[in-house]
């Protein structure tokens, strides 16, 4: 394959890309029922000295959609943050302002989009609606607050850097795909979509993928 000027060989190729997965796998004539939706994350951090939770703390997640919704995030450093949002990212690398704009991007993601509140697919209108109240504070600390015993005394007055998340769309539908997705062949696999909460069981999918590939090295 060609990256940039470099040529590179494999035996075989596993494509874990992310925001770009689906335009890899379509390289390689795997996914093109596919294709990705990035939506924008951003968290709040609780205000310093206050004190972390031992754990991760998680919802009951609603099944109409492939979210988690608000939890408490305990951070490597011990502070404590809550989110994300699911915002729309206008384009794939829509990490902050208007610059390094993609019209066509824009354009593809506002079409879809559209087409979503139209169809109400995945109950996509009550999506929008919940993610408009988390531009509040006193929303996002409302939703933490039934997780975490004295989340409304610890502020969250800051955001943290934003992150995209890569949500794999079916093309026909515009259905929003609940599970993961993995295709290919003895020469590729392509994990097209890698649902949350991914970081949690990245280890045991990742020995799923190699097994994969050894077990069934034809797929």
């Amino acid at each position: 394959m060609q990256a940039g000027s470099e040529r590179i060989q494999a035996g075989t190729l596993i494509n874990c890309a992310g925001l770009y997965a689906d335009r890899i796998a379509h390289d390689f004539g795997f996914g093109q029922r596919y294709t990705l939706l990035p939506f924008k994350g951003l968290y709040r951090y609780a205000d310093a000295g206050t004190k972390a939770p031992r754990l991760h703390l998680y919802p009951v997640p609603d099944l109409r959609q492939p979210f988690l919704g608000v939890h408490v995030t305990r951070t490597v450093d011990g502070h404590t943050k809550i989110g994300p949002t699911a915002l729309p990212a206008w384009w794939r690398e829509h990490y902050g302002g208007w610059s390094g704009l993609r019209a066509n991007e824009l354009l593809e993601v506002a079409g879809r989009e559209l087409a979503m509140l139209i169809s109400n697919r995945n109950d996509f209108r009550t999506l929008a609606l919940q993610e408009l109240r988390k531009q509040r504070r006193s929303y996002l600390v409302a939703e933490a607050a039934t997780l975490l015993e004295g989340a409304e005394t610890m502020g969250f007055h800051r955001h943290g850097r934003p992150g995209i998340r890569a949500q794999l769309v079916e093309r026909a539908s515009n259905q929003l795909v609940m599970d993961f997705v993995i295709e290919g062949d003895a020469k590729s696999l392509h994990v097209l979509n890698a649902v949350s909460p991914a970081l949690t069981c990245a280890l045991p999918f990742a020995q799923f993928v190699v097994s994969r590939l050894l077990d069934n090295p034809k797929h």
